[in-house]
């Protein structure tokens, strides 16, 4: 019997907390498992069914060591669980009440008159940008690291400012990275401070303009792989005014060298601030940061303060780029249903047509980013980072279950891109098994490229970067560099997550 349920999420797409999102109440009973009656059967004999037996290293320090005396082995995934509600304890039961609506939203209006009591209705919310944003824990680190002490005999890479970076010293920069060796943290502190300056000033939505017969390099998931990263490199060259780059977020974490690609990222951006674009991921967030891996990895290899200023150079990254005015560029997807509609236990075949009003490139560029995602406050910010594509059309939920992440479907980019005056769209953010897929097609595509190969060591994809050309008259493309996984140090991905034997709490005091 279920006797606590936790009813909240900690950040969004949170795989935790998930029963509650998908319609199980307090006091339901496990009644059947994957068709089985297990009414009749020992706690630990479900819960064998039921038991998560993967051990990754960001969960593994959860999962339970009891087991039943029946012996059962792990359902196969997907598992359907049927619930029996008590008699007693139904009758017991609150009358659910209707969901939160937001002032200003007619809760009788036809479109809503079938949803169940409980949904909830919010208004689509796109908070404003601050003319200028200041951050306090910059310029405090700013100045202590003006006060730092030179590094002496430093073996390894040194940052001595942007006129120091250039193609050969970025070459040999990631080369020893490869080899184990850091920049040191006075120098490493520098680069990213650098790299915020540049990154703050910049809009939401950020402009790319490729001359004719000049090219762009989108790039995907990266995961802080950074030997496949580097492989990628040497087939697609490196950032130049003939071939710009477009790095499209999810640049850390999971993968034990994710301080390494970050500080290559963000080398290339002060080396060439106008020919690199960033744009945030998902997993350019605190929460994100902290189960898995990157702010552990960043306290390992230099110190905890230093993730601050990762925070806040990630809520400075731009949340999405236009290619020529043609070709939108995004981590997740497009602006979901206005307005939010949500309730527990939401289908994935449900499908709706959420969305009267576009909005449009000026209204994301304008729009504030300087935040952590949170569907309540920043919807569009969570829609741009957090959703998918799907073949239906309309909106639908997200598969990845937390309450306000949005499937859309074709006729959803199709009517956004069509109102801006775009053609393409290409995004990240899933893995595909060749490293890219057409996930809507026809006049209007949309496209995700994923650049991480045999991500987390285990999915066994192809990974590739979306090359688009200026021939004169449009963006022709794209054409796809696949790549396989390289070779790489036994360490296994998620070292530094959570609950992961490279994590800080698993290391000796220093």
């Amino acid at each position: 019997m279920i006797w606590k349920m936790n009813e909240g999420s900690r950040y969004p797409g949170d795989p935790q907390g998930q029963a509650f999102v998908g319609g199980a109440k307090q006091f339901m009973a496990v009644k059947k498992v994957a068709g089985v009656d297990v009414s009749t059967w020992d706690f630990w004999d479900i819960m064998d069914l039921l038991d998560d037996k993967i051990l990754d290293n960001s969960a593994g320090i959860f999962q339970s060591s009891g087991s039943g005396s029946m012996g059962n082995k792990p359902a196969e995934l997907p598992v359907s669980i049927e619930y029996a509600v008590l008699k007693d304890a139904a009758a017991g039961a609150p009358v659910p009440s209707h969901g939160e609506t937001s002032p200003g939203i007619d809760r009788s209006d036809d479109r809503f008159k079938d949803l169940p009591r409980d949904a909830t209705i919010k208004e689509y919310k796109i908070p404003v940008a601050p003319a200028n944003y200041q951050s306090q824990v910059v310029e405090t680190l700013r100045g202590a690291v003006a006060s730092m002490p030179e590094p002496v005999g430093h073996n390894g890479p040194r940052y001595m400012g942007p006129s120091s970076l250039n193609e050969a010293s970025i070459r040999q920069m990631v080369q020893s990275f490869k080899n184990g060796q850091l920049l040191p943290m006075k120098d490493a502190y520098k680069l990213a401070i650098d790299a915020f300056d540049i990154l703050v000033k910049e809009k939401t939505l950020g402009r790319i303009n490729v001359p004719v017969g000049k090219k762009v390099t989108v790039v995907g998931d990266l995961h802080g792989q950074l030997f496949d990263f580097d492989h990628m490199l040497s087939l697609a060259g490196f950032p130049s005014a003939d071939n710009q780059f477009l790095f499209n977020g999810d640049f850390v974490d999971r993968g034990p060298w994710s301080v390494e690609v970050m500080f290559t990222i963000l080398a290339f951006k002060v080396w060439q601030p106008n020919g690199v674009g960033m744009n945030r991921g998902n997993h350019e967030a605190e929460m994100a940061n902290h189960f898995y891996g990157f702010f552990g990895e960043l306290e390992v290899k230099y110190e905890k303060r230093m993730t601050d200023l990762f925070a806040e150079i990630f809520r400075a990254t731009p949340l999405c780029h236009v290619i020529n005015n043609e070709i939108f560029v995004v981590h997740g997807g497009i602006p979901g249903p206005d307005p939010r509609v949500w309730w527990k236990g939401m289908d994935n075949q449900i499908s709706f047509d959420g969305r009267q009003l576009q909005i449009s490139l000026s209204e994301i560029e304008n729009s504030n980013r300087f935040m952590e995602p949170n569907p309540d406050e920043n919807p569009l910010m969570v829609d741009l980072l957090w959703s998918d594509p799907k073949g239906k059309d309309g909106y639908g939920p997200s598969g990845r279950m937390s309450s306000g992440i949005y499937l859309f479907g074709p006729d959803v980019s199709k009517n956004f891109m069509e109102y801006n005056g775009l053609r393409m769209t290409l995004r990240s953010h899933e893995v595909k098994a060749q490293g890219y897929r057409y996930d809507h097609e026809g006049q209007y595509p949309l496209i995700t490229v994923f650049s991480a190969p045999n991500y987390v060591d285990k999915a066994g994809n192809m990974a590739s970067v979306a090359v688009l050309t200026n021939d004169g008259t449009k963006m022709a493309g794209p054409e796809f560099v696949q790549y396989s996984a390289q070779p790489h140090p036994d360490v296994p991905s998620g070292a530094y997550a959570v609950g992961g034997p490279l994590h800080p709490e698993n290391q000796p005091a220093r």
